[in-house]
């Protein structure tokens, strides 16, 4: 985990990447949001059962996925399921028809 860790922070501390998600199980999250704090990145935790959802990055976009850590990622409306997608560096075509599909609205081609 510790490799994807640091290859996520170097990735947002270039600009590569605005956000990050890294699940790890319980008892490394404090681990990780040390390093993460270290990095002097913006994060918030979604706990889910023995394991938590770590985001990461730019203050903004952790401040816009703050707002749907109340529900379960899987429960997520179209529109979050898009953002969160696009913020964590989703093919933004494979969002697109993503997004087309949850709402019914199957892509032309």
């Amino acid at each position: 985990m510790d490799n994807v860790l640091n290859t996520y922070i170097y990735e947002i501390k270039k600009g590569t990447k605005p956000l990050a998600l890294v699940t790890v199980l319980s008892d490394k999250t404090e681990g990780c949001i040390e390093k993460i704090r270290k990095s002097q990145l913006s994060y918030c935790v979604q706990k889910n059962g023995n394991k938590s959802n770590i985001f990461f990055g730019n203050i903004h976009c952790v401040e816009i996925i703050q707002g749907f850590l109340h529900k379960d990622l899987s429960k997520l409306n179209p529109a979050e399921d898009f953002i969160l997608g696009i913020l964590l560096g989703y093919s933004r075509i494979e969002q697109c028809k993503r997004y087309l599909n949850k709402l019914n609205l199957h892509p032309i081609g």
